[in-house]
């Protein structure tokens, strides 16, 4: 089965990355777009928490927005917040897909899978619905039980329709719940996900330098229990996460790749850093050029966000592997070169274009 998640994801796009290496201007393969900072939970560590004010991006921004990257920029992240509670969200999801957006997927906490409105905009305009269980062994988050019996409806609606859209689930990792992750898979695949998706739980997000808790145990235990499911039910972790090898990177070359927009319009340099001022490298919630993307002063703020001075490597964030990757390709070292060339082998990664 493909994988959902890697460092070498990015490597999929290698016309771009190409173009890249060629100091040619490329769009981003991906947008993640934060609709609303509002939420219904309140999550420990959730790094939407940290928005001064609780905001929502307006439908004639999003058109905008998609308009200026059609036909260029075929993944959407939609995250939030909670992005089903946006006033804006069915009319976004329909948006996305006549503007051409290829994959379409939907991060949320699963508490509105049973809305008709939210269910039917998925079924007929997502194209996978993550549903993330951060805290799912406390009651802060909802608890368990009552998003499964959700995403149970919604797999069923599923079958019942037609429908393409894929349901998985999330669920942080720690050396403390290691032993617990063979059962929560478990729960999430009786209840009808397609797949769970596992990484690590990282703190000080509010700080704006996240990093890792003790990841100790954590893929031995995904790992048992993965090679005892044989029924279709896909278990992912994104491995290089995991690891402890040092990082290099002189420029944070990921954001010319992945467009993270927060729900205050602002364009951030990477999703590990949402929300922190410091880190904001375009405005694009007042007036903005069909050029921002290229505009000197947001290419001059990501530049020389270097892997020994970057407050959130300690994440290992995708954004934060993906620089290293691309610090490789840039230095034509032989292992990077070869898993570039090899990207597209076997149909390449699920949602490829979701970065």
């Amino acid at each position: 089965m493909p994988e959902i998640a890697s460092t070498y994801k990015i490597a999929y796009h290698r016309e771009k990355i190409e173009a890249y290496l060629r100091d040619e201007p490329v769009f981003p393969a991906s947008l993640e777009m934060d609709l609303s900072s509002a939420c219904n939970r309140k999550c420990p560590q959730c790094p939407s928490t940290t928005a001064v004010e609780q905001k929502n991006l307006e439908l004639s921004f999003v058109e905008r927005l998609f308009s200026r990257l059609e036909g260029q920029t075929r993944g959407l992240l939609l995250t939030g917040g909670e992005p089903t509670m946006a006033p804006t969200f069915t009319r976004t999801l329909k948006l996305a897909r006549q503007y051409g957006f290829a994959d379409v997927v939907v991060v949320t906490n699963g508490g509105f899978l049973n809305d008709d409105r939210v269910a039917s905009a998925l079924v007929e305009n997502a194209s996978a619905v993550r549903v993330s269980m951060y805290d799912w062994d406390a009651e802060s988050c909802g608890a368990l039980e009552p998003v499964m019996a959700q995403i149970g409806s919604l797999r069923d609606r599923i079958e019942r329709e037609g429908s393409k859209l894929q349901i998985g689930v999330s669920a942080l990792t720690s050396n403390d719940r290691a032993a617990g992750l063979g059962a929560v898979a478990e729960r999430a695949r009786e209840a009808g996900a397609h797949w769970i998706y596992f990484h690590p739980t990282c703190t000080n997000w509010e700080a704006g330098t996240p990093r890792r808790v003790d990841q100790s145990g954590v893929l031995e235990a995904i790992d048992q229990y993965r090679d005892g499911i044989s029924d279709g039910f896909g278990v992912f972790v994104y491995r290089e996460r995991y690891e402890e090898s040092a990082l290099e990177f002189g420029d944070y070359h990921t954001a010319h790749f992945l467009l993270v927009i927060g729900a205050d319009g602002m364009n951030y340099l990477g999703a590990e850093v949402k929300y922190q001022p410091k880190h904001i490298i375009a405005d694009v919630a007042g007036k903005w050029d069909d050029d921002f993307l290229w505009r000197s002063e947001r290419l001059r703020r990501m530049r020389g966000v270097g892997s020994s001075t970057y407050p959130a490597i300690g994440s290992r964030h995708r954004g934060v592997l993906y620089n290293d990757f691309i610090e490789r390709l840039m230095k034509s070292e032989e292992e990077a070169m070869g898993r570039m060339h090899a990207a597209h082998q076997n149909g390449g990664p699920l949602f490829p274009h979701i970065l």
